[in-house]
C-alpha cells in the first residue's frame, strides 16, 4: 500500500496567546480589593458586636461547667470551677493564681497589705480548699454541695466585679516651679 500522501502529519507548534499585562493587573487589583473589603467588613462586624465584660465571661464559663455538676462528676466539676475562679482572680486582680497551689496563693494574698482580695480572703480560702478536697482527696460531693460550690463561685465573682476605687491622693504641699519667659 503505497500512497502518495502521508497519513501522519507533524504537530503544530503551540499557539501563543498574546498576553495583555493590563488583564493581570486588573485581576490582581480585584483580588486585593475583595480581600480589603472582607477585612474591613470583619472589623466593622466585630466592633458592632457587644463585648462581654470579665464578670460576664466568667459567669458564662461557670454556667458552662454546670453539665459536669449534673453528671455527678465532682472531681471534674470542682477542677473546672476552681480553674475558672483562679483565672478570674488572675485577670481581675493581676495576681498569679493559676500556676500555684492554694496554700501558696493564699499565703501571698495575706502578705499583700491593702489588696482588694483581702476582704474576700476568708470566702476565697474556703472555696479553694473545698475544691482541692474534691480534686485531690477525691471527696465525693453531693449535688447540693456542688450547687453550693457553684453558687459560692458566682457570688465571689459578682461581689468582686465592682471596679476597685482609685486611692485618694492628698497633696500636702504645693511646689512652686518658676516659669521661664521667652
Amino acid at each position: 500500500m503505497n500512497s502518495a500522501a502521508p497519513d501522519i502529519h507533524d504537530i503544530h507548534p503551540p499557539f501563543q496567546i498574546p498576553q495583555d499585562w493590563r488583564v493581570s493587573v486588573l485581576i490582581g487589583t480585584a483580588v486585593v480589593l475583595a480581600l480589603l473589603l472582607a477585612w474591613f467588613g470583619w472589623r466593622w462586624f466585630r466592633a458592632r458586636r457587644p463585648q462581654l465584660t470579665l464578670v460576664q465571661r466568667t459567669l458564662l464559663k461557670l454556667d458552662a461547667a454546670r453539665p459536669l455538676m449534673d453528671s455527678g462528676d465532682a472531681r471534674a466539676f470542682s477542677a473546672a470551677v476552681s480553674d475558672i475562679v483562679r483565672g478570674y482572680v488572675e485577670e481581675r486582680f493581676d495576681v498569679h493564681a493559676t500556676q500555684r497551689t492554694t496554700s501558696e496563693f493564699l499565703r501571698d494574698l495575706l502578705t499583700q497589705v491593702g489588696s482588694a482580695l483581702q476582704a474576700h480572703e476568708q470566702s476565697l480560702s474556703e472555696f479553694l480548699k473545698f475544691c482541692d478536697l474534691a480534686k485531690f482527696a477525691r471527696w465525693s460531693l453531693s449535688g447540693e454541695e456542688m450547687r453550693g460550690l457553684l453558687a459560692s463561685a458566682r457570688h465571689f465573682v459578682e461581689s468582686t466585679g465592682v471596679p476597685i476605687p482609685a486611692p485618694n491622693v492628698v497633696v500636702t504641699e504645693a511646689v512652686n516651679v518658676p516659669i521661664r519667659q521667652s
